[in-house]
């Protein structure tokens, strides 16, 4: 989480860096970066939601379980 962070902070600073460029060169020097970044950053929080929510979703069901042997116990 903390990379992909990370990732999404320095996307949309590159790309500032992009349009602050006065050369093609140094357009293409933070352009390509920024995109990468940004779509490296998607990924990464695509690949770890299915973890997430099934992390979330056993609390939960642990949750209910808990739920239920107290009001079996009292």
């Amino acid at each position: 989480m903390a990379t992909q962070a990370v990732m999404f902070v320095a996307g949309p600073w590159s790309g500032w860096r992009l349009f602050g460029a006065e050369t093609a060169l140094g357009a293409r020097h933070w352009g390509l970066p920024a995109a990468v970044l940004l779509i490296m950053s998607l990924m990464l929080k695509l690949a770890l939601w299915p973890a997430m929510h099934t992390q979330q979703l056993l609390r939960a069901l642990k949750r209910v379980k808990l739920m239920d042997a107290q009001d079996r116990l009292g």
